[in-house]
């Protein structure tokens, strides 16, 4: 099974370049939580399935860099294929990439992104596993753990997440679960 959206073909006129993907008809995962409460049950499918998706990218070499639900399409069998792989980069032989700029979606970006700011960022595949901690977090609470009001706030509850990683007394969840999502979001 393909974990990817598939480009069909690609065109252009005096204007625009066309991509042409596969038909996902059912939207993507944000359309999908905004619709149900996530059981337990689902979000260890959706996370297996990111899962299986960053070991094929990362085992070809490339770090994804903006996993989030928007960028999870799901097919007519509600399995998704990952999109969105403007922020790709390859590593390089040590599986680490240089950047010195954060990329990616604010909620979701991992402490090692965020340090690599306005310096020489080194980081590796261990950006990917953050946002699946998040992404994780966002299935069984309905949002992201270091949600702020502003962008500052937010990258600050990031990299202090230690202290700021907090879970909801009214919301049902496991041990297992929570222990995972920590997993997900801890220091490289």
């Amino acid at each position: 099974m393909c974990l990817t959206l598939q480009l069909c073909c690609a065109f252009q006129d005096e204007k625009y370049l066309y991509l042409v993907m596969e038909f996902m008809p059912g939207g993507d995962l944000v359309t999908l939580t905004s619709n149900y409460d996530i059981p337990e049950e689902w979000a260890q499918f959706y996370t297996a399935e990111v899962v299986l998706a960053l070991d094929a990218i990362h085992s070809l070499g490339f770090i994804h860099r903006d996993i989030k639900p928007d960028n999870m399409l799901l097919d007519r069998n509600g399995h998704f294929k990952l999109a969105d792989f403007g922020t790709c980069t390859k590593m390089d032989s040590t599986g680490m990439v240089s950047c010195d700029a954060a990329v990616g979606t604010p909620d979701y970006i991992s402490p090692e992104v965020l340090m690599s700011q306005g310096g020489t960022g080194y980081y590796g595949r261990e950006c990917d596993w953050w946002s699946v901690g998040v992404f994780i977090y966002e299935l069984l609470v309905g949002d992201t753990p270091f949600y702020s009001e502003s962008l500052v706030g937010t990258y600050g509850k990031i990299m202090d997440h230690k202290n700021s990683l907090t879970f909801p007394d009214d919301i049902e969840m496991s041990k297992d679960a929570k222990d995972l999502i920590c997993a997900f979001l801890s220091s490289r």
